[in-house]
């Protein structure tokens, strides 16, 4: 079990198990539930282990809603998630994004601007953000800014084909695609304090 592999990685490095006076953790069933999650079985055992919900997690919680509240934020992260729902949802536009960004690779390699070697330049694809994975707002903005130019690529490639939707028109996709493509110079300006 879960509780098991923690007391053998807190032992391996000398920890007591029934010197534990705090943990947190989400809060997922496995881990808070009344009788079985890791929270009751570290209490049976430790009864002064109580149980602080993680910080990270509640941050997480709250910068997410406060960037809601910030309207360029909001702003940036909405068309971010359009922008992945609408090249990853369809799988015909997820072969075009890895082939673009793999001829972006090759023309890098070619003029040296790449390094080549073992696990280098591998190809990835554009990442969702989550409400509840603390990191993952940052894990979407990179595959962004990795795959940026590939993006522009497919998406500009959409306006052309005038692809639709299901859950859109034509004109509020281009609408949102051209406006996400004006916003270039900023975006890259964002992009190379990474």
């Amino acid at each position: 079990t879960l509780k098991n592999e923690l007391c053998v990685v807190l032992s391996r490095h000398n920890l007591n198990v029934s010197n534990i006076r705090g943990q947190g953790y989400d809060s997922a069933s496995n881990m808070r539930g009344e009788w079985n999650g890791l929270e009751a079985l570290f209490l049976n055992d430790c009864p002064y282990a109580y149980y602080v919900h993680c910080f990270a997690h509640r941050l997480q919680l709250a910068l997410v809603a406060a960037s809601r509240e910030v309207i360029p934020i909001h702003q940036f992260f909405s068309k971010l998630t359009f922008i992945v729902n609408i090249v990853c949802s369809s799988s015909k536009r997820h072969d075009e994004l890895q082939a673009a960004k793999l001829n972006e690779i090759a023309y890098l390699l070619e003029i040296d601007e790449l390094e080549n070697g073992k696990g280098a330049n591998q190809i990835c694809t554009l990442k969702r953000a989550g409400d509840t994975r603390w990191s993952s707002h940052f894990s979407s903005i990179c595959s962004l800014i990795n795959m940026y130019d590939a993006t522009c690529s497919v998406l500009e490639k959409i306006i052309v084909d005038g692809v639709v939707s299901l859950t859109c028109t034509i004109s509020k996709n281009r609408s949102c695609i051209k406006s996400f493509l004006s916003t270039n110079l900023k975006i890259r300006a964002i992009c190379s304090f990474f």
